[in-house]
């Protein structure tokens, strides 16, 4: 299977991960500028189509999706992407 986006968002590609991005509810609080670096990081210039990460080899979410993320963190809800 050779690796392409949709390989890879199909899962028949067996050689891609997920990346996953940690941030503790209680450091949201307590570590300044964590908040706005986490909704830097969702936001689409940064992990959007077109962004650097893509570039670099990240698949991004569809703005649908990444713009959910983005509410449900703004909204202090635990958010979880497959």
């Amino acid at each position: 299977v050779a690796p392409s986006e949709k390989t890879i968002l199909n899962g028949s590609y067996p050689v891609s991960r997920p990346l996953f991005f940690y941030v503790k509810g209680e450091h949201l609080k307590s570590i300044k500028g964590l908040p706005q670096f986490t909704e830097y990081f969702l936001s689409k210039k940064v992990s959007g189509k077109g962004s650097k990460l893509e570039k670099a080899g990240l698949i991004s979410m569809s703005d649908k999706e990444r713009a959910a993320v983005l509410a449900n963190f703004k909204a202090g809800k635990a958010v979880v992407v497959k």
